[in-house]
């Protein structure tokens, strides 16, 4: 713990405090407060006791009541930042977003020079989707640390996130300048490099790559990007590296940033077609456990698939799926005997899955007579592809042709196909048009 202005170097309570810390780290939360309560009958008015209180509270549970300990641990000592920010990454991960951001910007203000403490604040604005503010907390901690090439790779990201490719390029530059060997901060250039459409520049970046990882499939994907090629599906490691760092913010990201609102429009549907809720579900790329959420209660057995453990592991937090299987999802229909399911979704998933046609029959093989496969992908409304079915975008995901999609299932024997056109979600303030797929296998 940081000392706070009037620790001494003969402090009374370092070594209790000391204590009660060790005691948090092996979750001894009752040992916990009785060093807690004992440090304040001699100390009522110490900070750390209330910074300390507050992790406890949170531990047990009690976030109304953490919050409230940090409070009192920033009135008492309003200039000591480890206090001010412990309260705003409470605030954050209790999705108290407003209280969150004004706490952090106090933080920045006393401690702007802080690496660690501006790495957390930037968090704490990616956790409440305002990117803005975490690109000018960057920008501020650049001009006081201006070769820090974390900081600049930091903000590189974020400003690609936004469309700012150029300015992103710029700093990934002066990174690799300096750190060629940073294979990170080279596949995030390479990434962007891609959606800017510049695939001489990302080719030397994939060759520098593969020197150093000659077998990797992620390398090797964007290598036949950069040919000209476009692969049918997207590798499996591509995907985990894309939704692991992702399970954290993920509900709050999709929902409320960028306004994903067809997992609660397929619940209502879903609960619509069943109303005694008694149909075997898949989920295949259930994500976070979306559907599940707005699915609620639901009285037939509802499974999810997904390659990312972090959001599997959010996922089961909704008490909703009865087994989540970390698995691809074209191994998933592959591997799943026939005639298991009434339902199976897929939203939000065949924009990672070029080549639909076998995926599409599977579902059918999977479904039971009757069943009902509701998915979604993006809309592909230019020529380019048309001849495969799909193209793939320059953000990185695949788009679909409805002719295709009419075709690939009539091909696997569905009936009553309806494709519906709608905007899935906003990106960069545009809306995503996308294609909603509703269709039955033969009773």
């Amino acid at each position: 713990m940081k000392p706070t202005p009037n620790q001494t170097p003969t402090d009374p309570l370092a070594a209790l405090l000391a204590r009660a810390q060790q005691a948090l780290g092996r979750n001894a939360l009752p040992e916990v407060a009785q060093l807690l309560n004992q440090a304040q009958r001699s100390h009522p008015n110490d900070p750390r006791i209330f910074m300390l209180g507050g992790v406890l509270a949170e531990k047990s549970g009690k976030t109304d009541q953490a919050i409230e300990a940090l409070e009192h641990a920033a009135r008492l000592a309003p200039q000591w930042w480890p206090a001010q920010l412990e309260l705003a990454l409470l605030l954050a991960r209790s999705n108290r977003f407003t209280r969150a951001l004004e706490q952090a910007d106090q933080v920045f203000r006393l401690a702007p020079t802080q690496l660690p403490v501006l790495l957390n604040l930037v968090d704490i604005a990616h956790r409440s989707g305002d990117l803005g503010r975490a690109i000018r907390w960057l920008q501020q901690g650049l001009q006081l640390r201006s070769n820090d090439t974390l900081l600049q790779d930091y903000l590189a990201r974020d400003l690609a996130a936004v469309g700012r490719l150029d300015e992103a390029l710029v700093l990934w530059a002066q990174v690799l300048e300096r750190e060629p060997q940073n294979a990170p901060a080279r596949l995030a250039r390479l990434e962007a490099l891609v959606e800017a459409q510049r695939p001489t520049e990302a080719a030397a970046d994939v060759q520098v790559l593969l020197q150093q990882q000659p077998d990797d499939p992620v390398y090797r994907y964007y290598e036949q990007w950069t040919q000209g090629q476009t692969p049918p599906v997207q590798p499996v490691e591509l995907l985990r590296l894309r939704f692991d760092g992702m399970a954290e913010g993920y509900d709050i990201h999709m929902v409320r940033v960028l306004g994903y609102q067809l997992p609660q429009q397929v619940a209502e549907e879903l609960r619509s077609l069943f109303p005694a809720r008694d149909g075997h579900l898949l989920d295949l790329g259930c994500g976070t456990g979306l559907l599940g959420l707005y699915l609620g209660p639901w009285q037939g057995a509802v499974v999810g698939v997904d390659i990312s453990r972090p959001m599997l592991d959010r996922a089961a937090r909704h008490g909703v799926y009865d087994k989540l299987h970390q698995v691809n999802v074209l191994d998933a229909l592959r591997d799943t005997p026939s005639d298991q399911y009434q339902i199976i979704t897929a939203l939000d998933v065949f924009p990672y899955v070029g080549d639909l046609a076998q995926a599409i029959v599977h579902a059918g093989r999977i479904l039971t007579a009757g069943g009902v496969f509701i998915g979604s992908t993006e809309k592909a409304d230019a020529q380019a592809g048309a001849e495969r079915g799909y193209v793939l975008q320059a953000n990185g995901r695949y788009a679909h042709h409805q002719t295709a999609l009419q075709a690939w299932l009539e091909a696997a024997g569905f009936v009553q196909i309806e494709l519906l056109e709608q905007p899935l979600r906003t990106e960069r303030g545009q809306p995503v048009v996308g294609v909603v797929i509703t269709a039955r296998k033969p009773a």
